[in-house]
């Protein structure tokens, strides 16, 4: 019987965060194991199935096709891989087949319309929710067949609130509740002397079906695209898939806006998606805060400081002593795997030389009522001066002026939240928080 076939040189502080990689498939490097059935040979990866704890009218006549495999891809922070092989079943040739879903044994036919992977949205242990689609798809493959022309198939699909089917014959089902898929087939995976290596494959995923609600991710990898195909000497070594998420880095609102050379400075910063992928061997991921120079320009910045994560935080740094005077810094973060250079603060910054800040520290500004739900009266010791409201994340949302040192403004407009209130004139400047609830 066949079975379904598919398928800045200052660095204050340094902190390590976990990846932050979006939804993945549970046991994605397949390091634990459990048993589905009544004997030894019935174990299968948790979360990740073949035909041990299939469904259908056959599924009694299926043989173990799966095993643990200690042999593991270069890099692996593992010791387990998983092995899928093909064997004869009822005088048929089965594919090796593995799945996060369920399999279905319902036809006689190897291409049956009754042979099937699919989500089973009733048991968790054969469904993977998923929010977001991914921008890709990535696993590592040491795949090994008799036949040079023969296709291996990894098929990927994220799909709506339906028990969704990967059918022997190459077909989905139902195809209205399709949202985007990741395929790929490929050749066994050898070097110029004919040796079977790893292969990494990495697939992206491509907004191909008519449905826009995301609700399930649902992967099947095969030794052979054709259903009842290949050879009973065919197997292939599965190990480490992760869902790779586009990346955004982002500088946050930065508060004061005037510094004294040789003092400390926060840099916050948002990160988002796929940093540092574990399944690829590379360095762990840096963010570096930097430091134009006093016209805005990063064609030579200096760095403040630095942090290792693949997460959101913030860069404790420190303004160099050296650093000119100067009333139009800007301060921007880049990140080093993956590369992306952030736009910058958004804010002019003024440097000072140490020490020079007492006159300003003298300044004085009050904004009450805070937190307020609409009007705000500011009084400061500036004569006249330019007023900016900006956002937490850095938009400025606001802008007036203050004269003779007294101001009333409403902010009714403005969505509930953080602010700060920038004042600035002749190049000095004070920052306040505001409220609005």
């Amino acid at each position: 019987m066949k079975k379904t076939v598919l398928v800045l040189s200052f660095c204050l502080l340094a902190i390590v965060c976990k990846a932050q990689y979006g939804t993945q498939f549970a046991n994605r490097g397949f390091e634990n194991w459990a048993n589905y059935g009544s004997g030894s040979s019935t174990y299968e990866p948790i979360h990740w199935h073949s035909g041990m704890s299939a469904s259908g009218t056959f599924a009694g006549f299926l043989k173990q096709q799966i095993d643990i495999s200690n042999e593991i891809r270069p890099g692996s922070r593992g010791t387990k891989s998983v092995r899928i092989y093909s064997r004869s079943i009822i005088g048929v040739s089965a594919n090796a087949n593995l799945t996060n879903g369920r399999m279905n044994a319902g036809s006689m036919s190897a291409s049956g319309s009754g042979n099937y992977n699919y989500t089973q949205r009733s048991e968790s242990v054969f469904n993977t929710p998923i929010a977001t689609i991914p921008d890709s798809i990535s696993v590592w493959v040491r795949f090994k067949c008799s036949d040079a022309t023969q296709n291996a198939k990894m098929h990927s699909v994220i799909h709506g609130d339906t028990d969704f089917e990967f059918v022997a014959d190459g077909s989905i089902e139902p195809e209205d509740k399709l949202v985007a898929t990741a395929l790929t087939t490929f050749h066994k995976t050898t070097n110029a002397s004919g040796n079977y290596v790893w292969k990494r494959l990495s697939v992206p995923f491509v907004k191909n079906g008519p449905c826009n609600t995301v609700k399930y991710i649902l992967f099947t990898i095969t030794n052979c695209e054709g259903a009842g195909q290949g050879g009973d000497e065919d197997e292939m070594l599965v190990d480490d898939i992760l869902l790779i998420y586009k990346p955004h880095l982002s500088t946050g609102f930065i508060t004061p806006v005037e510094y004294e050379t040789g003092k400390s400075i926060q840099i916050p910063f948002s990160l988002t998606g796929t940093m540092s992928p574990d399944n690829l061997t590379a360095d762990a991921n840096e963010v570096i805060a930097q430091l134009s120079d006093a016209a805005g320009s990063f064609d030579n910045p200096v760095e403040l400081g630095r942090v290792t994560t693949d997460t959101s935080g913030i860069v404790e740094g420190m303004i160099p002593l050296n650093v000119p005077e100067g009333f139009h810094y800007r301060i921007r973060v880049v990140s080093t795997n993956y590369a992306m250079i952030a736009e910058d603060n958004g804010t002019d910054i003024t440097l000072r030389p140490g020490n020079s800040l007492c006159e300003a520290n003298e300044l004085t500004c009050d904004v009450f009522p805070n937190p307020t739900k609409g009007l705000v009266h500011i009084d400061t010791s500036f004569a006249s001066a330019d007023l900016d409201i900006i956002s937490e994340c850095g938009k400025v949302v606001y802008e007036d002026k203050i004269h003779n040192g007294s101001h009333n403004i409403s902010i009714d407009n403005l969505a509930p939240g953080l602010y700060y209130l920038a004042i600035r004139s002749n190049d000095r400047s004070l920052t306040r928080k505001l409220l609005k609830y």
